[in-house]
């Protein structure tokens, strides 16, 4: 299967490196399946414009400053190759859920990083499954995944620079309603 990521790109970083398109940073403890003492996470979307939303969604307004990270990485976006037969644990099944002690469906869209970090550390402890899946904050329909376990993952091809003025970056403003500043 296909998916996709934004990230701050460095052209002369090795893959695995800062930089690169399979670069992991530390885990800061603050994403939905984060749980620093035990694994990093690489977080995919199924959609490129999924990817885009990820990273910028929480901003109202995108600028051209908004595509730099810091003051000199643009922001690239990387297709990857997953395997179709990854074990991903998937949260939109109820009977997966209740094996995991979650009842309410509220437990796993909450913005309580404590109890979506609960049941990612029972998925992880359980040894069956590379990663959870879910859907997008923004938009129900587009998958989104957590991976801890990251071996199969192998970039499809080189990394796409985008810019406020990129199709991938219009269509996921469009769909999930931002305003790009001119």
């Amino acid at each position: 299967m296909i998916r996709y990521r934004v990230f701050p790109f460095d052209s002369g970083a090795a893959p695995t490196d800062r930089g690169g398109a399979l670069f992991v940073p530390a885990p800061s403890g603050f994403g939905r399946i984060d749980n620093p003492d035990l694994y990093d996470v690489l977080y995919l979307s199924a959609d490129p414009q999924a990817a885009v939303a990820e990273a910028f969604g929480r901003l109202a307004v995108w600028r051209s400053e908004t595509f730099v990270h810091g003051s000199c990485l643009p922001y690239a976006i990387a297709r990857y190759e997953v395997p179709d037969d990854l074990r991903v644990f998937d949260l939109n099944d109820v009977e997966a859920l209740k094996s995991i002690g979650v009842t309410r469906p509220t437990d796993v869209v909450t913005r309580d990083r404590a109890k979506t970090q609960a049941w990612a550390r029972v998925v992880f402890v359980g040894g069956r499954h590379a990663g959870v899946g879910w859907w997008s904050y923004y938009e129900p329909d587009w998958p989104v995944v957590g991976l801890w376990d990251r071996r199969s993952v192998q970039l499809a091809e080189p990394p796409q620079i985008i810019t406020s003025a990129s199709v991938v970056v219009q269509e996921a403003a469009a769909a999930i309603v931002r305003q790009i500043a001119k």
